[in-house]
Formats: structure tokens, C-alpha cells, sequence
């Protein structure tokens, strides 16, 4: 029976006589599915940076897919949340604006 593989870069399994095989300098053996893969590996590429590896598919989740158009929406939202409760909040006696403490003076003179 002959053995499958899968590639060590994208997680694809490899039909048996196919792919590339290679061997780095310490003994280490490496399967790829195509050169592509081979290529991406030898760039320094971080698989799961790349949306066509399993490990790119297996980071992008629910939380993930929002785009930034609905998170720039929410946030908006929760602004004029945070505005709105600002404003219902008592002023404390002490903490004045400075428009009212002219008009305090203006009348004191």
C-alpha cells in the first residue's frame, strides 16, 4: 500500500508519485503539494498568513469576518451611546463650565 502524504506547507494531502520532495541541510525532510507551495516555504512566508493554506483558513474565524465598514459602524454606535450618557449625568455643584463662571462674575461686579 503506498503511503499518503500530506504537504507540510498548505496541510493538502499529496497523491501518491507526486509533489516535491526536499531535504535540508540537518536531515530534515519536507513534503510540498506543488511548487507553490515550495516556493512560499523558501520566501519565508508564514502559512498561515495566506488565505489558500489550511492554516490561513483555520485562523480566519466568525470574529474574524466582519469588515471594517461594520466595525467602524459599531464603534460610531457606541460613541453616541457614551455621548448620550454623558449628557443625562448631574453636574456636581463644584465642577462649573467656564461660560457659567463669567456670567457669575459679570453679575458679582
Amino acid at each position: 500500500m503506498v503511503e499518503k502524504r500530506t504537504c507540510d506547507y498548505t496541510g493538502e494531502e499529496i497523491e501518491p508519485g507526486t509533489g516535491i520532495m526536499y531535504v535540508r541541510n540537518d536531515g530534515t525532510v519536507l513534503h510540498f503539494v506543488d511548487s507553490k507551495a515550495e516556493k512560499n516555504y523558501k520566501l519565508g512566508r508564514e502559512p498561515r498568513d495566506l488565505e489558500w493554506t489550511e492554516a490561513g483558513r483555520a485562523g480566519k474565524g466568525p470574529a474574524e469576518a466582519d469588515t471594517p465598514a461594520d466595525e467602524d459602524a459599531d464603534q460610531d454606535e457606541d460613541l453616541e451611546a457614551e455621548a448620550d450618557v454623558d449628557e443625562d449625568e448631574d453636574v456636581p455643584a463644584g465642577d462649573e463650565t467656564v461660560d457659567e463662571t463669567e456670567d457669575l462674575e459679570e453679575s458679582e461686579a
